[in-house]
């Protein structure tokens, strides 16, 4: 099984899973624990499971264009912007955050558990261009600090003005002295950072476990098990569960993410006929009373019938509730209420719009409205 920088201090401290190859923490003390963290102040993440590509050269920003819906020439340098790779039938490959550094650097990060299928889908697409892919994964290391306190714990460690960098723009720096690349994102529905330290590997681990051991003072180090909780709260999907080669931009609710004016790029024929008409099945939230939905749980309508089906549930420390995002036939309406059926019983919720918890106590929206 593969292991991160990390992996000596999560083999010390964690509960440990395996997760897309690798043996990753579950937690350290609780899910709900460093939850909350979180939500009301800093926790970190080790997230260097999930693939970094870099894409240079002077064809670069035109082969990316070609490759997902979102417009990419467009965006100003320091940019990360969040996107899809889509097959030919609009499918969604993997979700992923491009950073375009400069017009012919860019940096591609994806999932840890399709970052092979989606290296492959796009080298097998560069043909004709003048394009670097290289594959940077097992070079760097990437940590999230992720809370309404992520800042003050990050700044401590670099000559970077944190409170400058806007949300979802990147920067390169230092920390402790460690080239590294800052970005201000996220998938926990906070403020927060990524820090790829550059120049570390599984054999060399120095540099990033310095950074990592600097923010763990100020921080509390969370695992995956918290990270999954915070993105369904949040409402962000979760490719596998919520997203899948089978789901297109329009029903999963990502319509967003498609540049209206764009073309010719992979899958935009079949967007085109999509856009043409309404989807059958949308993406929804949905909070129960009582009863913790899972994935693959039947959601029926007032009838009884079959109305659709939990693709993420989990209990919401916030709401302390059972909360899921579900795929739902279209024609059900949403005030009609929904029941989760949890073995022999079905449990009565309601549909709402995600996020789950109130945008004026949690999230970075309650933060200055300049970030």
């Amino acid at each position: 099984m593969k292991k991160t920088q990390l992996f000596e201090y999560h083999s010390k401290h964690a509960k440990l899973t395996e997760f897309a190859g690798y043996e990753m923490p579950l937690w350290y003390t609780t899910i709900t624990e460093e939850h909350m963290a979180v939500r009301n102040k800093c926790g970190i993440f080790d997230v260097s499971h999930m693939g970094r590509f870099s894409v240079q050269g002077k064809d670069s920003g035109r082969f990316l264009e070609g490759l997902v819906p979102t417009s990419v020439q467009s965006q100003p340098d320091a940019k990360s912007f969040y996107t899809l790779l889509l097959n030919e039938a609009a499918g969604i490959i993997d979700d992923l955050i491009i950073m375009r550094k400069t017009g012919t650097d860019f940096l591609v990060v994806v999932n840890a558990a399709n970052a092979s299928r989606d290296l492959d889908h796009i080298r097998r697409r560069s043909g004709g261009y003048d394009v670097q892919i290289d594959d940077v994964t097992g070079r760097t290391a990437m940590i999230a600090v992720q809370g309404p306190e992520a800042a003050a714990a990050l700044q401590r460690l670099t000559a970077v003005d944190l409170m400058a960098l806007k949300r979802f723009r990147s920067i390169d720096g230092e920390a402790l002295g460690r080239r590294c690349t800052i970005s201000r994102t996220g998938y926990t529905g906070e403020d927060g950072f990524e820090v790829i330290v550059y120049d570390t590997t599984v054999d060399d681990p120095a540099a990033a476990a310095a950074v990592w051991d600097a923010l763990a003072k100020p921080a509390k180090p969370c695992g995956l098990g918290a990270r999954d909780s915070l993105r369904l709260e949040a409402g962000f999907p979760l490719h596998g569960s919520d997203i899948d080669d089978k789901t297109n931009p329009f029903e999963a609710g990502l319509s967003w993410v498609v540049s209206a004016d764009k073309t010719g790029y992979v899958g935009y024929d079949a967007v085109s006929r999509l856009r043409a008409s309404p989807p059958a099945r949308v993406r929804r939230g949905i909070v129960l009373d009582e009863g913790i939905p899972r994935h693959g749980f039947e959601v029926l309508d007032a009838q009884g019938g079959v109305a659709g089906q939990v693709t993420s549930g989990t209990f919401s420390p916030v709401l302390r509730k059972g909360i899921a995002l579900a795929m739902i036939r279209r024609d059900i309406p949403e005030s009609s209420g929904a029941r989760v059926r949890i073995r022999e019983t079905s449990f009565p919720g309601r549909y709402v719009k995600p996020p789950f918890y109130d945008e004026s106590l949690y999230g970075w929206k309650r933060g200055s409205k300049s970030k």
